[in-house]
């Protein structure tokens, strides 16, 4: 596909960006996001996973009210003090500015797609479920879009189920905000893959990944 930057492109800079421009997403772009998404593996070939497209301005709207109740948990950390999230480490603050900024303005995301999966389908919770979010995420960014898994809403899953019509037989897995992003994907900030990577037993090193640079391959996949 035209402009696609590639699968490992793709995976080493697909960033979290939760401020999205106002411009809608075309119905052919929705429909290849979601039939890239039900590509991902599923146990026992259930396929049981089902998304519902939330675009209708009221229901959005609603969804955001929701999403300022855990939010307002998050504020509660730092007290009266607004400049104690302003001297947190900048990974952290950037983040959570962000996550600030679609609290706020989740009525305005283009589509949120609410990630649906049968009740005790499988023994694995959500096993089956997520793998099709993650090509989701990765179709996204391949298509010049970003999302991410937000489920702030979720904290009055009872009126979201009843605004949507979900069946009692159903979970609710993640709510995923599309759009097309107002920052820019590019390079991750991750911890080597020697600090997480155990050879045969926990801690044990592995001699391979303690010879790689911090930054991983990177380099390869990604332009200068």
């Amino acid at each position: 596909m035209e402009g696609d930057p590639g699968l490992f492109a793709t995976m080493y800079s697909a960033r979290a960006l939760r401020r999205f421009k106002p411009d809608p997403v075309p119905e052919d772009v929705l429909f290849q996001l979601l039939d890239a998404a039900v590509r991902a593996p599923s146990g026992q070939n259930a396929q049981d996973w089902r998304f519902v497209l939330v675009r209708d301005p009221e229901h959005k709207r609603r969804m955001q009210e929701w999403a300022a109740i855990p939010w307002r948990r998050y504020q509660a950390r730092f007290g009266r003090d607004a400049a104690a999230l302003d001297a947190l480490p900048r990974s952290q603050r950037l983040s959570l500015r962000s996550v600030e900024h679609l609290v706020h303005h989740l009525a305005q995301t283009p589509v949120i797609i609410v990630v649906l999966g049968l009740k005790g389908r499988h023994s694995t919770v959500g096993g089956s479920t997520f793998p099709a979010v993650q090509n989701l995420l990765l179709a996204a960014r391949g298509m010049e879009l970003s999302g991410s898994v937000f489920n702030f809403p979720l904290a009055r899953e009872d009126a979201l189920r009843d605004m949507l019509g979900i069946p009692d037989n159903n979970e609710v897995y993640c709510v995923v905000p599309v759009g097309y992003p107002a920052d820019r994907h590019g390079p991750l900030g991750r911890k080597p893959v020697r600090e997480v990577v155990y050879d045969g037993r926990f801690g044990e090193r592995w001699p391979f990944a303690e010879a790689q640079p911090d930054a991983g391959w990177q380099d390869r996949w990604l332009p200068e």
